[in-house]
């Protein structure tokens, strides 16, 4: 057979030669060992046999896609250990915190220290004689049987929702069946250092990061995180829509209007909570810091909270942290040349607190303007003066860093963290990954009021994901209060604006395999009206028509 290769160029192999026989002839290419292969742009595990003419290409471990092939592999090896060890104990896999995968359990059976050794054990066991995973690939309607037993009760799994004619890969560990969005590794050898734990009612599966995935670093237990993620999950619970499948049941029943009000609800009395405690006299707040990673819904946010706030007899006064870069000559850089405008040193933090500790002791201070376009800081007129009702509102990506704020003493000030953490799951093994809604929201956006196609958006996703690695996500334990702006509902609306964006990139672009990825997942989602999104939602931040619009 004729395939063509990464390198565009046709190779000829024998007839039911593998990917992962054909990466071994592009190994030089790669720095960790290839994870997964790509047939067409779609995604696939190595042990697929590619077909006359198809293009292919290969991605390796230290890669964002090969990474979560690596991460999905340890989960089946998790699951087919428990089923091996107790197999009455039902895994619901719910979230990550960094380089770690919290599973629950449905059937709240309690393991102890001494189970989640044995369980351990017989991971390290199978890892250790690099035990195969086979790829089964059906049909759907023959699928059923194979993976049926692994839902609890009544759970709707991502199955039901593909396609009638649709073929899907069911994999196989030890004689433990499942079905994986993501690929998963030929065998387990690839598989190094992990540690189980005990963590609420679940445990936690930990593994070496992305890019040192060989080793594990230091546990940091990440507490007010992980009761936000309960909390979305309790909310998808409440609505009954823990699922794709239960979200496309509401929509196709027309119940979507009443889902879309219990969810904007929900958001709108938690900003209300927030306002009243910052109005609260016992805490003397005079400013509030509001920083997430990119798309998370700062913008509407801040707003919403300024509407509250002024209802408590309150006069927010925002000042944006954008207009406090330094010059461009002074702004730090990425290893390729390329301006880090992401770092905190592109900042003047020390104009920045200067400019707060003069507000809080009542003077006028005029706020500069920065221009992205010229890279300089201008004066405009803009000045602002804190009465003993005023409170600064500060949005920005480095709003937790004590540096940003050090001027302020910690009980004069509230940090909040606001990220979108999504309760949905396509099922028990195949949750929704926040960085790809993320990217969702992030890509509509960037059409809508940026003028950027997709390709620029995911083309730009790595350096903006690299900057919230190093500069956000190490200080969401720094925050007083965190805020969840995931609406259980908002897959359904971006299938309608991301998928025509998707479509358009062609399948010579490199950016095609992500694309592809979000399309299918996309697929399996019914479309929803969103004419019942109220005007300040936060989704209305990225479809447009928010009431906010002139601040966006």
């Amino acid at each position: 057979m004729q395939i063509i290769g990464p390198d565009g160029v046709q190779r000829e192999y024998a007839d039911g030669t593998n990917l992962a026989r054909i990466a071994e002839d592009y190994r030089d290419r790669f720095a960790s060992p290839v994870a997964l292969g790509f047939l067409n742009g779609r995604a696939v595990p190595l042990t697929i046999v590619p077909q006359e003419g198809e293009h292919i290409d290969f991605l390796d471990i230290d890669s964002a896609e090969g990474y979560n092939t690596y991460i999905s592999t340890f989960l089946f090896t998790l699951i087919a250990a428990t089923r091996k060890m107790r197999p009455e104990v039902h895994l619901e896999v719910q979230n990550t915190f960094g380089s770690a995968l919290y599973c629950d359990i449905k059937n709240k059976i309690v393991l102890s220290k001494y189970d989640l050794a044995d369980i351990e054990a017989c991971m390290k066991e199978m890892i250790e004689q690099d035990e195969p995973v086979k790829a089964i690939v059906k049909k759907k309607q023959e699928a059923w049987p194979y993976i049926q037993h692994n839902f609890y009760r009544d759970q709707a799994p991502l199955l039901a929702a593909l396609p009638d004619d649709a073929s899907v890969i069911i994999y196989e560990l030890e004689g433990v069946r499942a079905y994986f969005v993501r690929p998963i590794l030929p065998s387990l050898g690839l598989l190094k250092d992990f540690e189980l734990m005990r963590m609420g009612s679940g445990l936690l599966l930990r593994y070496g990061r992305q890019g040192a995935y060989d080793h594990l670093e230091p546990y940091k237990e990440r507490k007010k995180l992980a009761a936000v993620y309960a909390e979305s999950e309790k909310m998808g619970q409440r609505l009954h829509c823990p699922t794709v499948a239960a979200l496309n049941q509401f929509i196709e029943r027309g119940d979507s209007r009443g889902i879309i009000q219990v969810c904007e609800a929900q958001h709108e009395k938690r900003i209300a909570q927030i306002a009243d405690a910052v109005a609260s006299e016992e805490h003397g707040v005079r400013l509030v810091l509001i920083a997430g990673p990119s798309s998370s819904g700062k913008t509407t946010f801040s707003q919403r909270l300024a509407v509250q706030l002024r209802v408590n007899g309150l006069r927010p006064v925002p000042i944006s942290m954008d207009n406090y870069f330094k010059r461009r000559e002074e702004t730090p850089r990425l290893p390729d040349g390329s301006y880090d405008f992401e770092s905190i040193d592109a900042l003047d933090t020390d104009l920045f607190n200067d400019h707060l500790e003069r507000l809080l002791r009542g003077e006028m201070v005029e706020i500069p303007h920065f221009s992205f376009r010229t890279g300089e800081r201008s004066y405009r007129g803009q000045k602002e003066q804190l009465g003993s009702d005023g409170v600064v509102i500060v949005e920005g990506i480095h709003g937790l860093n004590e540096k940003v704020s050090a001027s302020v003493p910690r009980d004069r000030k509230l940090k909040i963290y606001i990220s979108a953490l999504t309760p949905l799951s396509f099922d028990d093994y195949n949750r929704i990954p926040t960085t790809d809604m993320r990217l969702l929201r992030r890509m509509v956006r960037d059409s809508q009021f940026r003028s950027h196609d997709a390709v620029q958006t995911i083309r730009n996703w790595p350096k903006v994901r690299a900057g919230e690695e190093k500069y956000i996500f190490p200080f969401s334990e720094e925050a007083d209060i965190l805020f969840n702006t995931t609406l259980i509902y908002e897959l359904a609306v971006f299938k309608k604006y991301a998928c025509p964006l998707l479509e358009k990139i062609p399948h010579s672009e490199p950016e095609f395999p992500i694309a592809r990825k979000l399309l299918d997942m996309l697929s399996v989602v019914r479309p929803i009206d969103d004419r019942a999104i109220p005007n300040n939602s936060i989704i209305r931040e990225f479809i447009g028509n928010s009431i906010f619009g002139d601040l966006l």
